[in-house]
């Protein structure tokens, strides 16, 4: 169990470098409560929408944005354990006929039982060409979900501790996308007064990656739980599709379907176990009203989404979101992020956005929720 918090960093960080994340895949959309599929503009479109390609000013002709967040999820504070429990370890190797530091051994293993840590994180990279004929955004998208669980065995708390034949377990697995795409989308007229319903798809190459780690407490090592040779890996097809409805200029109507090719992908074995990591179909139902000053935006998950098959862990959020723009130089934003599951919390989302110069802007974005539920997102924008 040595160092288990340090690998988990280190781990997620490896695979980050090659790209995204959970949650909201833009700060913008953090501020705002994970809210985009019928609030994001053509820059956001691949995250959330791709029918929302067509969402631009008169004035845009050219968009770059690179996003990164991070979150995590720790209900059990087990890093705060883990790093409890490591400490008492070392002192009983060099006083194991201590009756009291063999007891608080024990009660620090016991508090290590069921528990969990999750971590996600996202970088995202977008090249928007806007037009009229057809909107086009290139993008790359990388996600990774990390979840670590620890399970105590009976055995080890009776008697007197015995470091080097324990049967509690520690496991981690790490499960990842990296999507490499297109965003097509076109607008129609309808025959109703300025009523309008825009169409997109987005054809995309994904690359994923899965990685599990198992062993007992005393034996589980940080080296071990990265990706090294033991990680499995394919490449697919799969595409996302959405749909935007105006039957204003000031409010839209949108439903996303991401990943529309479900996938699985079985992790190497590890004492005895395997996992199967799980990309799904996602979809998504969105409203939003848009005027020059004020956005207010609220998404739904229709459906829930699973990491692994074999981990009882679930995600379906109801999400709203508040914008104030300042004459596009400022933007202040909020939100709220409501949990329709046992396995997350809700979080309240802020952020800030700055675009002085009209071309070059920063956004920043972060959530915070009970049982230590909190992160933060950062991207920079360039449109000309």
């Amino acid at each position: 169990m040595k160092k288990t918090s340090i690998s988990l960093a280190v781990t997620l960080a490896a695979v980050s470098s090659q790209a995204m994340a959970f949650g909201a895949a833009d700060a913008r959309s953090t501020a705002m409560g994970g809210t985009g599929v019928a609030s994001s503009n053509y820059l956001m479109a691949p995250f959330h929408n791709p029918a929302q390609a067509v969402h631009y000013t008169g004035s845009d002709d050219f968009g770059l944005l690179l996003s990164l967040n991070l979150g995590a999820h720790d209900s059990d504070d087990l890093y705060s354990k883990i790093d409890h429990f490591q400490q008492i370890d070392e002192e009983l190797e060099y006083n194991s006929q201590d009756a009291a530091l063999q007891q608080e051994w024990r009660d620090a293993l016991r508090a290590l039982d069921n528990g969990s840590l999750n971590v996600d994180t996202n970088i995202g990279l977008a090249v928007a060409i806007p037009n009229r004929h057809l909107s086009v955004n290139m993008f790359a998208n990388a996600n990774v979900a990390t979840i670590a669980m620890t399970d105590v065995a009976d055995s080890d708390l009776v008697g007197t501790p015995d470091t080097e034949n324990m049967q509690s377990t520690v496991q981690g697995m790490i499960g990842g996308t990296v999507d490499v795409g297109v965003a097509l989308a076109r607008a129609f007229e309808l025959p109703f007064a300025g009523q309008r319903l825009s169409v997109g798809v987005t054809p995309k190459a994904q690359h994923i990656v899965a990685v599990n780690y198992k062993n007992t407490v005393a034996g589980f090592e940080d080296d071990d739980f990265d990706l090294g040779s033991e990680y499995q890996e394919k490449t697919v097809f799969n595409a996302d599709m959405g749909l935007s409805y105006m039957p204003t200029d000031y409010l839209t109507v949108g439903f996303a379907a991401k990943n529309m090719f479900a996938q699985e992908l079985e992790t190497n074995a590890s004492y005895g176990s395997q996992a199967t990591f799980l990309v799904e179909p996602k979809y998504t139902a969105g409203i939003a009203f848009n005027s020059r000053f004020l956005t207010v935006a609220a998404d739904y998950d229709i459906s829930k989404t699973r990491y692994f098959k074999e981990v009882e862990h679930e995600t379906q959020f109801a999400r709203f979101g508040a914008e104030l723009n300042a004459w596009d130089w400022a933007q202040v934003r909020a939100g709220y992020s409501m949990s329709m599951t046992d396995y997350a919390q809700d979080t309240v989302t802020a952020g800030l956005g700055f675009k002085p110069f009209g071309a070059f802007g920063f956004d920043l974005g972060a959530f915070y929720g009970e049982d230590n539920n909190y992160g933060v997102s950062a991207q920079m924008v360039l449109t000309l």
